[in-house]
């Protein structure tokens, strides 16, 4: 009640503002991010229970299709923050990514040691089953006993805390590297041979000086035109140097708990292990067939040394050897020089929205799909260089592609395709990434592409085909590119055929000043050049796929990564090692492929056997075309990748298309 009374006047001071009502504040992109991916989690967790649950008998609607839902939900976790964790431009999302992701992988290792639920997948009878839904539960059997789920519970635990420790311990590794970039600072006149257009974009600073980084649109045009060796010297050292100490120490420790693991479960090392459920299946296997591919390029690597060397010594009388990092230099050297090819005459054929279209154009036309374009509101994109497109076979949309491929600060420094979407059929479409570091058309400059680069841009977005058209299973283990993982780059080395092709190169190499179609004639010359340097090639290749098995089969306690990095160098290509490098700290395969780097060179194989058909009959033959779009990405993860090559060639794969090409 009041103590004014009826007759006094009240006070005549102001009554204080009252304050305005709170607000909450909007969430952060970070906290929004971390918001869906709890969301995801808590659907995923929340099945398990009801899964695992007595149920006599196990049925396909009883136990498979609530796992399906459940392996959804964390697939799609899984892949957004995969894919954001290395490309999102704010770095409080790409933590909150590797924090989901980190959730994820945790829960997906607490899945594959649980008992109860391997027990339900065993109590399933298979007889009368369709073939997709046999091959679920045999693969899903042997991947947990791969993952330990037969051994105690002390085991069990102990394999966990493994596991945990390799997705921190990898996050880092692979942070580091996306984030560190090094540079060099050259004086204006270094830049004398370089493109027009890359001078133009590198301004001189207040000290009078340039400065090139190690991302690939600097790195690779200086490695092949500048002409001080010094400098190219010091591009490859800092680029080679990225990481530095932190990811090489870190790198151990994955080593050694890889190690650790496959002992655990029964196997001499990870190289076993690794290759256990590949086409390959042993250690021993992959060693014999880098060996293979060793012999059969070495002596043509020996006739393309000579000529580096030949090369050499018209600058450098007396030259005894070349090094790793003048073969760029002296390569396209000799290009122009012997095989009458300029490596830079090719770039103005290749501006980058050009390659963009005509790829879209020629994809449309070999498998009868088209491309509409998503607006940035519509398709949520994380940048504003993002292109989204939706995907349509007639009038049916069947995924969604992401094409994010210039470089910007803090994102992922190499090329690869990425998984937002795993397609489920009747539930959710597939949608893929690119992410590139190829030059970004601006202030007039039509960001003109290296033909290296064209040809890095075809493979990628033939894993993207491969996903959308493979990503319509019923079962999301079996969605996109999921055959055997010595496999998956097949399809997609086959695809660099048409960046090399005039068949299909002249519906979109045009020079972006005059519009002239690149000549054939060119086009020929480009091809010729190219086959010098392939045994060289070759053998980098093999001496990265031996350092990735070697690292994963000899004891990780006594291993000196320099020391075997210099012996494998020395041992398989022509170079030397070179003096403060630091190669196993930015070489990120050693992180994602483990012992796995040979799938390269084997998928190699099996591309250039996947060509033979093109070669005789077009490379623009739809009628091939929509069958290799059929046998080979439609079904997925389906079938056996030998089964899908034969069902296409109609025989089994063999090695002559890959040493005719290394030897021709």
């Amino acid at each position: 009640m009041s103590d004014i009374t009826h007759d006094q006047e009240p006070a005549t001071a102001t009554e204080p503002e009252k304050a305005p009502p709170q607000v909450a504040p909007e969430p952060s992109a970070a906290d929004q991010f971390a918001k869906v991916c709890a969301d995801r989690m808590a659907k995923a967790k929340g099945i398990l229970p009801t899964l695992v649950a007595d149920a006599t008998p196990r049925t396909v609607d009883g136990t498979l299709v609530p796992y399906n839902q459940m392996m959804i939900a964390l697939s799609n976790a899984a892949s957004e923050s995969s894919l954001m964790s290395v490309v999102h431009p704010d770095e409080a999302v790409r933590d909150a990514a590797r924090a989901c992701e980190k959730e994820v992988e945790a829960f997906i290792t607490e899945l594959s040691l649980n008992r109860d639920l391997y027990d339900a997948f065993a109590a399933i009878d298979t007889k009368g089953l369709d073939h997709d839904t046999a091959r679920l539960v045999a693969h899903t059997l042997r991947d947990f006993r791969r993952a330990g789920v037969d051994k105690d519970e002390a085991t069990r635990e102990h394999l966990k805390e493994i596991d945990d420790k390799l997705v921190t311990l990898g996050q880092t590794f692979d942070k580091n590297l996306s984030e560190d970039v090094n540079s060099i600072l050259v004086s204006p006149e270094d830049l004398a041979g370089l493109p027009e257009d890359y001078i133009a974009k590198h301004e001189v600073n207040a000290e009078g000086k340039v400065e090139i980084t190690t991302d690939y649109p600097d790195y690779i045009p200086f490695m092949t035109y500048a002409k001080s060796n010094e400098l190219r010297k010091a591009l490859y050292i800092a680029g080679r140097t990225r990481g530095g100490q932190a990811n090489s120490d870190t790198l151990a420790k994955i080593l050694a708990l890889r190690d650790e693991r496959a002992k655990i479960l029964g196997f001499d090392d990870w190289a076993d292990y690794a290759t256990a459920d590949k086409m390959m299946k042993s250690g021993a296997k992959a060693a014999a067939f880098i060996h293979r591919v060793i012999g059969v390029a070495k002596k043509r690597a020996r006739r393309d040394y000579r000529e580096l060397l030949s090369r050499k010594r018209k600058e450098v009388h007396g030259a005894k050897r070349v090094e790793d990092f003048e073969k760029s230099y002296y390569e396209a050297k000799i290009k122009k020089e012997k095989y009458d090819f300029d490596l830079q005459s090719v770039r103005p054929y290749f501006p980058y929205e050009e390659v963009k279209a005509g790829l879209l154009a020629i994809t449309s036309k070999l498998y009868g799909i088209r491309y509409e374009p998503v607006s940035d509101e519509e398709a949520h994109v994380w940048h504003p260089d993002v292109d989204a497109y939706d995907v349509f076979r007639g009038e049916e949309k069947i995924g969604r592609i992401y094409l994010d491929m210039h470089p910007r600060e803090g994102k992922y420094k190499h090329a690869a395709q990425f998984t937002l979407r795993n397609g489920v059929t009747g539930v959710q479409l597939p949608s893929g990434a690119l992410v590139c570091n190829f030059p970004k058309p601006e202030d007039g400059e039509p960001g003109l592409m290296e033909h290296a680069n064209v040809v890095t841009m075809f493979h990628e977005f033939g894993h993207l085909m491969n996903h959308v058209l493979g990503g319509h299973q019923r079962w999301v283990a079996q969605s996109g590119v999921a055959t055997e993982w010595d496999f998956v780059e097949a399809p997609s080395q086959m695809f660099e055929e048409w960046a090399w092709n005039y068949e299909s190169l002249k519906t979109f190499a045009k020079n972006y000043k005059t519009g002239e179609v690149i000549p054939e004639a060119m086009v020929k010359k480009m091809r010729r050049a190219d086959k010098f340097g392939i045994g060289i090639q070759t053998l980098q290749q093999m001496f990265y796929a031996s350092i990735s098995l070697r690292f994963h089969t000899l004891d990780p306690k006594k291993l000196d990564m320099n020391a075997e990095i210099e012996r494998l160098k020395e041992k398989i290509t022509p170079f030397r090692y070179v003096e403060g490098t630091l190669f196993q700290s930015n070489f990120g395969h050693l992180n994602g492929y483990s012992a796995l780097y040979y799938t390269y060179m084997w998928s190699l194989v099996i591309a250039k056997d996947l060509l033979t058909p093109f070669q005789k009959h077009g490379l623009m033959n739809e009628e091939w075309a929509h069958k290799f779009r059929d046998t080979i990405l439609v079904p997925g993860g389906t079938k056996d990748a030998a089964d899908l090559v034969e069902d296409f060639l109609g025989r089994k794969f063999t090695f002559k298309a890959f040493e005719d090409y290394l030897e021709g």
